[in-house]
């Protein structure tokens, strides 16, 4: 695969109606929040990793890795969530901006990256932004 168009969903997962979607550039990542629902009308959250690698050949592919987040585990998962982080910021407060945002180990030149073609707009959440809901 050697133009891969973030915007292009084909390739994500098939089950269940997409409902709502939220991409999150991060770096050389892609992180996809996307509220599916099931046939029942359940919803549940697929959070997708999306990172394109360059070959020693030249071509391209994308590794993804996916979990499903199910109403049930919303409040533990968001609990451990924010534990792991408290502890990453007492533990390496160098880390952390003084608003508590991340300071980022790779530099961003912009709001919206291009990648052969396809862009994403990317959206930055706070942690506290990230849980409003769960």
């Amino acid at each position: 695969m050697n133009n891969f168009d973030y915007n292009d969903r084909s390739e994500m997962d098939s089950m269940g109606d997409e409902l709502y979607s939220v991409p999150v550039k991060a770096g050389k990542r892609i992180y996809y929040f996307d509220v599916k629902a099931t046939r029942g009308e359940d919803y549940y959250v697929t959070i997708t990793e999306s990172r394109k690698k360059q070959m020693r050949d030249g071509s391209f592919t994308i590794d993804k890795h996916k979990i499903h987040l199910y109403k049930e585990d919303f409040q533990k998962f968001g609990d451990g969530f924010r534990e792991v982080v408290e502890y990453i910021k007492r533990e390496r407060p160098e880390f952390f901006n003084p608003d508590g945002s991340a300071i980022s180990s790779v530099a961003s030149s912009s709001e919206n990256s291009s990648y052969d073609g396809g862009t994403v707009s990317a959206q930055t959440l706070s942690e506290d932004d990230f849980f409003k809901g769960l």
